[in-house]
């Protein structure tokens, strides 16, 4: 019998899809998000679970917060593990603000640690695996996801001063350079921070 390299990585996606459905996402401490929200308020909040259940995906993955958009909608890989029955748009669809907030979210309350060392836990009972041989991966994951949170922060505060700057000074503000207009208070600025990959964030933090 062959078998393609495609039937392979389709095993393998679904395997780690399983795992994370089985072991982690109902882990995850939507409860400590939760409080965010009022029933009687606002819009409906995207479904917890799922919400911060990406933000993992997305640190195992390595990938920028438009891939991430992207994976959410199409891969049924993702949809499993994610435990997606909806089939409609609704269930599929995050907008960069959304993904934002809930990394924001997670970051505030710490729960990055948390989240990982549960899951790393979990994980490690359930595969047999000798904690004496422990990897750092999870250590690299954290500071990843801290690094998103904080490009973010810098892209948003820098959008807002210049819009005010430009408001109140606009004098000032029109002797500054033009690229930092470009940069950062285009229709393209927020794409532009969307595109970092977590493995990539620390030297976009320091550039």
């Amino acid at each position: 019998m062959v078998v393609s390299w495609t039937e392979v990585k389709e095993a393998v996606g679904e395997v780690v899809a399983g795992t994370v459905q089985e072991y982690i996402l109902n882990s995850l401490p939507v409860e400590k998000v939760a409080n965010c929200f009022k029933d009687d308020f606002g819009r409906p909040t995207k479904e917890l679970y799922c919400a911060i259940g990406v933000q993992v995906l997305q640190q195992m993955q390595d990938l920028t917060d438009e891939e991430t958009i992207r994976q959410l909608a199409f891969n049924t890989e993702w949809h499993y593990a994610l435990d997606i029955t909806e089939d409609s748009d609704d269930a599929k669809y995050m907008s960069l603000r959304t993904l934002w907030s809930f990394r924001n979210k997670v970051m505030e309350r710490g729960l990055d640690g948390e989240i990982f060392n549960s899951a790393t836990d979990k994980l490690a009972k359930a595969f047999k695996v000798d904690t004496d041989k422990q990897r750092l991966d999870s250590v690299h994951i954290r500071s990843n996801m801290k690094r998103l949170g904080r490009i973010s922060i810098f892209a948003r505060s820098i959008h807002g001063f210049l819009v005010n700057l430009r408001r109140h000074h606009r004098e000032t503000f029109e002797a500054l350079p033009a690229l930092y207009a470009e940069k950062y208070l285009s229709d393209k600025a927020p794409g532009c921070f969307s595109m970092v990959k977590p493995t990539e964030s620390d030297k976009t933090l320091k550039s």
